[in-house]
Order: structure tokens, then sequence, then C-alpha cells
């Protein structure tokens, strides 16, 4: 694990804008079709804010820490990985795993708050965005400096 130098820096800033804006854009129409059967779902009808109500500074602000935070994760890691897609793939499907999946199979075990159904569209969803993310900031990455 190296320190973080100005060149591994800009390398951060541009994968994050690249993840960043490329997860934007399709994280809008990825909600609606995930999560739009559970929004009608009259049972479920007091879970979500109608549509008009969603403040929507705070999935982007959650979308924009997560990037950000996750880029100098994996810079920092970057030297132990598999180079390229393969590191990528890896590294976004082992944080998927450690992040979403364990954490909702125990949740899951301990309490009947959310319908199961719901919390593993909820993980697909952001497994999704970690594994993408994490081919965002592989591809490419030259270690030179």
């Amino acid at each position: 694990m190296s320190s973080l130098n100005t060149e591994k820096w800009n390398r951060i800033l541009v994968r994050f804008l690249l993840a960043f804006s490329f997860w934007e854009a399709v994280s809008i129409p990825l909600r609606m079709l995930f999560f739009a059967k559970f929004y009608f779902d009259p049972t479920l009808k007091e879970m979500f804010v109608p549509i008009t109500d969603v403040f929507w500074l705070g999935p982007v602000f959650s979308d924009l820490t997560f990037t950000l935070a996750f880029g100098f994760l994996y810079a920092l890691m970057k030297e132990s990985l598999p180079q390229g897609l393969v590191g990528g793939f890896f590294v976004g499907i082992l944080v998927s795993i450690i992040g979403f999946v364990s954490p909702m199979l125990w949740t899951i075990s301990l309490t009947n708050f959310f319908p199961s159904q719901l919390v593993w569209v909820w993980v697909a969803y952001y497994s999704l965005f970690t594994i993408s993310t994490a081919v965002i900031y592989s591809v490419g990455w030259n270690e030179e400096g």
C-alpha cells in the first residue's frame, strides 16, 4: 500500500467523475425499474414517499459519497489486485458480498422488519452500483508513478 501522490489523485478524480456520471445517468431508470413493483404495492404504501415529495439530493449525495470513498479505497489497494476488468469485477463482487449481501442475510435472519424480496432488490441494485464503479476504476489504470 503506497501513499497517494498527485498522479494518483488525478486518476482517482477522473475515474470518480466517470463513475459518478455513468451511475447518475443509469440510476434513475434502474430505481424505477427495480422498485416500481413495491411502490405500487398497497401493503407497502406507507414505506414509500410519493415521487413528488422525494428530496433528490439525498440519493445523489449518497451516490457521490460512495463513489468517491470507493475510489480512495480502490487506489490504496490497487497494487494487490488483478489488473483490468478481472480486478474490477473481482473487487466489485467481493465488496458487494461483504457490504450488502452478508449484512442483509444477517439482518433478515434476525428480524422480519422489511419484506425479504424488497431487501434483495435493494441488494441487487447496490451490487450493480458497486460492480460498475469498480470496473470503471479498474480500466486503464497504469502504475507508473
